[in-house]
């Protein structure tokens, strides 16, 4: 039996017993294999840690795993006795065994095929998720680092209370104040950072990764201007008397009371604002382009372009949620993304790997690694880490 052959079976043996539907036979198969190769013995302890079978093994129910297994398939069906495999496993009745097998398959797969263990690579593919974290420049030039684990007043300029709740920036005016010239604040989210504030209108705003938004401390005149580049979610207080308008390098968007999300960053040729509810209008910078957006719909400009589509909103929020979810993305746009939030850089080894699509859904604060396993599932691709740079091939 040659390696490939002898990965798929233990992977299938292996869930087996982990989901505790293994049979006489199978257990004795396995006890033969543990009595290889200490190494065998090692990794098998490995993969039935908590760590792993209720960690990364979990984390492949997220996966497309019907076309994850289905590439595995193809790759084996030339062989005569994938036919017994099939009737052994079952799979349509067994979907459990078949997110366990796959994930172990690739796991095993990962770690130098078998019996060996590359310890080496797996510690160096560790690279942690992003956090809270931003520098807030006040209008009088001070800057203060903010972290996510304060609560504190940090400052009142003008009448105006500025001040850290459970880690969100929120802005009080006081009402006795006349109110001033507009005053503006900038908050700078770096890579592998985010962070949320409240405006004093009570606007709710996510910042994502590598991004910067300069506001007023508080609106004075007829409409609530704020300008940002990088992507934000904005859940906008409702005040028909003040429009509220964003403002990005390219295009302007127009909004009353709704809830938004705008990507706008420098380094991308597209600004797309996509609309959760309400109704929104975005507008070409110095032109009279525009597009009128209802709930589920999408506007991107490209190239002084503009066009819009109906989406699925989910995919474009939920990183401000706590998770990243993907449906037939390309793989480079998807690293793309990633790369800000994990503050690393990407290579891929051949240009066609950049179109291979996926499709999946990750918790966005679980280190690199477990996502890199989780897209390393559909068979189509594998990673290497060094330090920072991830290299596709």
């Amino acid at each position: 039996m040659n390696t490939e052959d002898k990965t798929f079976q233990v992977s299938e043996i292996i869930s087996r017993y982990i989901l505790g539907n293994i049979s006489d036979a199978e257990k004795e198969q396995l006890e033969r294999w543990l009595a290889e190769s200490p190494r065998h013995k090692d990794l098998f302890d490995k993969l039935i840690r908590e760590e792993i079978t209720s960690g990364k093994v979990r984390a492949y129910e997220r996966i497309n795993w019907q076309e994850a297994l289905k590439n595995l398939l193809e790759r084996k069906k030339s062989e005569s006795r994938m036919r017994q495999r099939r009737r052994v496993i079952r799979w349509t009745r067994y979907a459990a065994v078949i997110v366990l097998f796959v994930g172990l398959y690739v796991y095993f797969r990962s770690n130098d095929k078998l019996p060996e263990i590359n310890k080496t690579q797996v510690t160096a593919r560790v690279i942690p998720a992003g956090k809270p974290t931003a520098t807030l420049q006040l209008a009088s030039g001070e800057e203060i680092l903010l972290t996510s684990d304060r609560s504190c007043n940090i400052k009142q300029e003008n009448g105006v209370i500025i001040k850290q709740d459970s880690g969100i920036i929120k802005y009080r005016v006081d009402g006795t104040k006349v109110k001033q010239k507009e005053q503006f604040n900038t908050i700078t989210v770096p890579r592998g950072g985010e962070f949320s504030l409240m405006l004093s209108d009570g606007t709710r705003v996510w910042l994502n990764a590598e991004t910067r938004l300069r506001y007023p401390v508080e609106f004075v005149g007829d409409k609530r201007k704020v300008y940002l580049e990088g992507e934000a979610f904005f859940d906008v207080s409702h005040d028909k008397q003040k429009q509220f308008v964003v403002e990005t390098e390219e295009a302007r968007v127009k909004v009353f009371g709704t809830a938004f999300n705008v990507y706008a960053y420098k380094d991308d040729d597209a600004t797309v604002a996509t609309l959760v509810r309400g109704s929104i209008e975005l507008k070409v910078r110095d032109s009279d382009d525009k597009v009128r957006l209802e709930p589920g719909e999408q506007g991107t400009l490209i190239n002084g372009k503009l066009t819009k589509q109906d989406v699925d909103v989910e995919m474009y929020t939920a990183w401000r949620e706590g998770r990243m979810v993907f449906k037939s993305i390309r793989l480079e746009d998807l690293l793309h993304h990633m790369a800000r939030w994990y503050n690393v850089d990407v290579v891929f080894s051949r240009e066609e790997l950049k179109d291979v699509t996926f499709t999946g859904e990750a918790k966005k604060y679980e280190d690199f690694s477990e996502v890199l396993d989780i897209i390393e599932t559909t068979q189509s691709v594998r990673f290497r880490v060094e330090d920072r740079t991830i290299i596709v091939y």
